[in-house]
């Protein structure tokens, strides 16, 4: 079947059907599991995440255990190639969460990466590709893919787990599109700290990362207009993060974050501190707002009226950065 120049999988045949339940003759898993005692615990294990996989496409690995992808597997992977393939069919070897491998592991499928045998493709997934060795980026060809759009994301949820649109939106919105994060926040407690925090985060970074009316449009949709301590909580977490930040922009270290869950993009947020006056005065508006807050004002209102002024803060080469693209930058 073709679409665009592209041939789609028919979703019926015999192929299509093994492929999407992972026991394709040609289809090689190598995957970051738990610590084992041998080779066969090791085989149940990745059993147990390949059937997690087909229940739910989508879910992410998760283990209160370090997990990495054993010598062994790369052994394994590098035995199986060896021999001739199926006649017609195009072998594929896929890596989950490269980074995850040790270097010693890694080194032993260099070649192997380089030149994979006839009729075989060798795709390497990783969270944090700048952690692979750069062997290993050097004979890769990077793939960046984009994120499930909303609506997509949206309906995914609403249809499978029977969630409110709204509900669905908002667990999509703090999770940026991964649907992955989106069914690990569904899964517990539907007002649990984390939750909370996420939400909190997401606030505070379209500050830097939207324009005024979808800043406003966010924080008016996510927060309830009758809850005066939740907004409270949000703006506690803010003067947090505005602190981190401020601390970053002029240190460069991450050692005393509060707030370490968010420190990857705390990081990139930092740079809009580098004039130490932004978190001096969004920080003195807050705690303006914190005070109005506990007499009887507009919840929504003045949240709105917040945002507009926080933003105001934002230097003039920052608003250019942010027009120029928040990931590019």
């Amino acid at each position: 079947m073709e679409e665009s120049g592209l041939v789609l999988p028919c979703g019926e045949c015999r192929h299509c059907q093994s492929i999407s339940a992972l026991n394709f003759e040609g289809l090689y898993f190598a995957l970051p599991v738990p610590p084992h005692k041998n080779n066969d615990e090791m085989i149940d294990l990745t059993n147990e995440l390949l059937e997690q996989k087909r229940q739910e496409p989508f879910r992410l690995f998760s283990s209160s255990s370090p997990t990495s992808i054993p010598i062994a597997v790369a052994r394994e992977v590098r035995k199986a190639l060896s021999r001739k393939g199926p006649e017609g069919i195009i072998r594929v070897v896929l890596f989950y969460r490269m980074e995850k491998m040790k270097a010693s592991s890694a080194d032993a499928l260099l070649k192997l990466i380089e030149e994979p045998p006839v009729d075989t493709v060798i795709i390497l997934t990783a969270d944090k590709p700048e952690a692979l060795l750069p062997t290993i980026q050097s004979r890769a060809q990077r793939i960046r893919f984009d994120r499930v759009p909303e609506p997509v994301a949206v309906d995914y949820l609403v249809s499978r787990y029977d969630l409110v649109e709204n509900r669905a939106r908002l667990v999509v919105r703090v999770c940026e599109g991964n649907i992955g994060q989106a069914l690990g926040m569904v899964e517990t407690a539907e007002e649990d700290e984390s939750s909370g925090r996420a939400v909190g985060f997401l606030l505070f970074k379209s500050l830097f990362t939207e324009s005024k009316p979808s800043a406003v449009s966010l924080i008016t949709e996510l927060v309830r207009s009758n809850d005066r301590g939740a907004v409270e909580r949000l703006l506690g977490l803010w003067q947090s993060l505005i602190r981190d930040c401020t601390h970053y922009a002029a240190t460069g270290e991450d050692d005393d974050l509060v707030n370490i869950d968010f420190a990857s993009e705390l990081r990139r947020i930092a740079r809009f501190f580098e004039d130490s006056q932004v978190a001096v005065m969004m920080t003195d508006c807050i705690k303006k707002a914190l005070a109005d807050f506990r007499l009887n004002v507009h919840i929504q209102t003045s949240l709105a009226a917040l945002v507009l002024k926080l933003k105001s803060y934002i230097p003039a080469i920052v608003q250019e950065r942010q027009t120029a693209g928040y990931e590019g930058n």
